[in-house]
C-alpha cells in the first residue's frame, strides 16, 4: 500500500487516539522482549488498533532489520497462528526503547525459544496481562515492570539457596518466604509459593506504586489450585471457553468473563497477512 494512503495511519487514529505510529511501534517492540513471545494478532490488536496492514508493515521492517523473527504455531483447534520473538540485535533495541519509555532499568528483555506445545498458554499471558493494563490506564496507572513466572521463581530460589549453604533448609525456607512477601507473593496452606503466570509492577497517578498478578487459566488447572490463587488475590483470566467455564463452576470468574479469545476461536486469515 502507498505511504500516505488513509488505512496506513488509521491506527493512530481509532476513537480520537493521538498515539503516534512511531510510539505504536515502540510499544509493541518492548511487548515482544518483556514477554518473550507474542502472537501476531494480539500484538496487532494491542497496539495497533487491529489493523493488519499498519501491523504487516511494522513487522516486516522489524524483519529486514534482524530485530524480530517470525514463527508459526498450532492452536488448540489446529488453527494455525503467528508468533513473534526477537533477535538479539532486537533484544537491545528493545532495551532502549523500554528505557525511553520509562519502564524500570531492572525490566527483563529476551529472546524466546519456541515451545510449540506451549505457545497458546505462552501468548495468553499477553492477552491477560494487556487486559490489565488497559484497567490499570483507565485509572491513570503507568506500568513500569512486568516480571514472568520464570523471573520470580529464579529470584526466590537463588535467595533461598545462598542461605542454605551457610544455615541450612529451615533458615532458607524463611528467607524464600520473606522474598516472596517482598515481591507480593503469598504461600498456601502447604508454605509453598503461589507464583502467578505475570506480574505486573504499576506506579498510580499519585506516585504510589502497586502489582497486579496475572494467571491465564486453562481447562485443565486443579480446582485447589485455582481457589489459592484467587484467594491469594490473583486476577485470573480464563484461557478458552473450558477454562471461562471452569472458572464459572468455582464462582471465581470476573463480571466481563475474562475470556482470553485466542487461536481456538479465531480465523488466522482475517488478519495474519
Amino acid at each position: 500500500m502507498r505511504d500516505g494512503h488513509r488505512r496506513e495511519y488509521a491506527a493512530s487514529r481509532e476513537r480520537g487516539s493521538t498515539i503516534s505510529l512511531e510510539d505504536r511501534c515502540a510499544g509493541a517492540l518492548t511487548d515482544i522482549g518483556v514477554f518473550g513471545a507474542v502472537s501476531y494478532r494480539d500484538l496487532a490488536e494491542a497496539r495497533f488498533g487491529g489493523h493488519p496492514h499498519t501491523t504487516r508493515r511494522a513487522v516486516n521492517a522489524w524483519i529486514r532489520k534482524g530485530w524480530v523473527e517470525e514463527h508459526r504455531a498450532t492452536g488448540p483447534k489446529g488453527n494455525p497462528f503467528k508468533i513473534l520473538s526477537l533477535t538479539r540485535e532486537g533484544v537491545a533495541e528493545a532495551r532502549k526503547k523500554a528505557d525511553r519509555r520509562g519502564m524500570d532499568p531492572a525490566q527483563r528483555i529476551r529472546t524466546e525459544r519456541m515451545r510449540p506445545a506451549e505457545a497458546g498458554h505462552d501468548t495468553a499471558i499477553y492477552r491477560a496481562a494487556w487486559k490489565e493494563r488497559r484497567r490499570l490506564a483507565e485509572k491513570g496507572a503507568t506500568v513500569k515492570r512486568v516480571r514472568l513466572d520464570a523471573e520470580l521463581k529464579s529470584a526466590i530460589a537463588r535467595g533461598g539457596e545462598a542461605v542454605r549453604l551457610k544455615h541450612g533448609r529451615q533458615a532458607a525456607d524463611a528467607e524464600r518466604h520473606r522474598i516472596a512477601r517482598e515481591l507480593g507473593l503469598s504461600a498456601d496452606e502447604e508454605g509453598r509459593v503461589l507464583y502467578p503466570d505475570a506480574q505486573v509492577e504499576y506506579e498510580d497517578a499519585d506516585g504510589r506504586t502497586g502489582r497486579v498478578n496475572i494467571e491465564a487459566v486453562s481447562g485443565n488447572y486443579r480446582e485447589p489450585a485455582l481457589r489459592a490463587k484467587a484467594a491469594a488475590g490473583f486476577a485470573l483470566h480464563a484461557n478458552g471457553p473450558a477454562a471461562a467455564g471452569l472458572l464459572g463452576r468455582l464462582g471465581l470468574g470476573s463480571e466481563d468473563g475474562s475470556w482470553l479469545r485466542g487461536p481456538a476461536d479465531r480465523d488466522p486469515a482475517s488478519v495474519e497477512l
